[in-house]
């Protein structure tokens, strides 16, 4: 087995808007701290896998298209890449076709510079709940949050950490007027400070329903960093904790194209739930507007999108576009599975299965209930 890791700086070199918040209208060209993408790859006798994790809100499926095509021109074995974002909303925004035409040759050679190097290679898994961060942020409604580290172990040294975390990294406001890779960058610098011999990525989880709304204490770079300070915290006791290794001999790659169906109904906001927040009311509103511009461009909506699956050894990395309500978690065996959110594209909103409540989220959510079905039986086929 063959593994290494890198980190490249991906700032957009040019004035351009922040991804996230419909705040945010300006052009910035300033960068509070930089925005990164992070590989790591691996290499068995049959094929190569990159996990690219990029510090930004969501990735069109071209980027993952086109680096994977780029790494297979001329290699002797087969090439599979998965793209994932960590959700920051204060990246360059993709929507600006510059900035994926930027982004797609930089990481490209960014993998073929990678040496990975032989050895004999362990991999072990953690899976905790952790609510410091953030937690449901709908009235009456439970959200599933989890800490699960995928740890690269080599002669007893821990080189490789792969983080999932379900919790939308929203601590700033819309009006912030820099560029931050929010607290999955913050957390990942500091970690590699205090362990310069391990590598860290982070992949964002089925984090739609869950936010740091009621844990954040200010909606600056201090709260970003008191947030961050807890999952690092976390993060030292579980590096610290004995793991159970096994040895990492083979991987695996697979994926599918899921088909979508879409419905519009109308939704009723005549009656408004009792003891919901007024920040929720304020949501609900920008939700409305919300739908009333997706209805304008109905004929926009994907008709599939992929799904995939990275076999370390025992463990499995599922990946999807969509941001997932936590409900999805549950297709997950989580003894040995973990579901990265954001990758292989991007894509809006997925409310459970089920779910009756009135949010944001319910307004950007088209899939109809047989698709969401298909969706969980897809993810849990991927990650049993």
């Amino acid at each position: 087995m063959k593994f290494n890791a890198t980190q490249i700086c991906i700032n957009a070199p040019w004035p351009i808007k922040p991804a996230g918040f419909s705040l945010q209208k300006d052009q910035l060209d300033t960068y509070h701290d930089d925005v990164h993408a992070r590989i790591f790859g691996f290499e068995d006798e049959t094929k190569k896998i990159f996990l690219i994790s990029c510090d930004n809100l969501g990735l069109p499926q071209l980027v993952h298209d086109s680096v994977t095509a780029e790494l297979n021109k001329n290699s002797e074995k087969p090439v599979f890449v998965a793209i994932s974002a960590t959700h920051t909303h204060f990246a360059p925004s993709p929507r600006d076709d510059r900035y994926p035409e930027f982004l797609i040759p930089l990481l490209v050679d960014a993998c073929k510079n990678l040496e990975l190097q032989e050895g004999n290679y362990e991999i072990g898994y953690q899976c905790v709940p952790f609510e410091e961060v953030g937690k449901s942020r709908i009235s009456r409604h439970d959200a599933e949050v989890l800490l699960q580290p995928i740890w690269i172990v080599k002669d007893g040294v821990k080189v490789g950490c792969l983080m999932t975390h379900n919790v939308h990294p929203t601590v700033m406001h819309g009006r912030t007027p820099f560029f931050s890779a929010e607290y999955p960058g913050y957390v990942i610098k500091k970690l590699h400070e205090a362990h310069p011999e391990t590598a860290f990525t982070f992949m964002q989880g089925a984090d739609g329903d869950v936010s740091t709304r009621f844990t954040r204490t200010s909606q600056d770079y201090e709260g970003v960093m008191a947030l961050g300070d807890k999952l690092i915290a976390k993060m030292e006791e579980l590096y610290n904790t004995e793991l159970k290794l096994t040895p990492l001999t083979t991987l695996g790659y697979e994926c599918e194209n899921l088909p979508l169906e879409h419905t519009f109904e109308e939704i009723d906001i005549s009656v408004l739930p009792e003891g919901i927040t007024e920040r929720e009311i304020e949501t609900i509103y920008q939700g409305v507007e919300a739908r009333k511009n997706l209805a304008q461009k109905l004929d926009t909506l994907p008709t599939e999108i992929l799904i995939s699956v990275v076999r370390l050894g025992k463990y499995n990395i599922v990946y999807a576009p969509n941001e997932l309500f936590s409900f999805y978690i549950g297709a997950m065996n989580k003894e040995h599975s973990v579901l990265a959110a954001y990758s292989n594209g991007y894509r809006p909103y997925v409310t459970g299965i089920g779910d009756d409540f009135i949010t944001y989220e319910t307004f950007t959510d088209t899939l109809t209930v047989e698709t969401k079905q298909r969706y969980f039986n897809l993810l849990k086929k991927f990650g049993q």
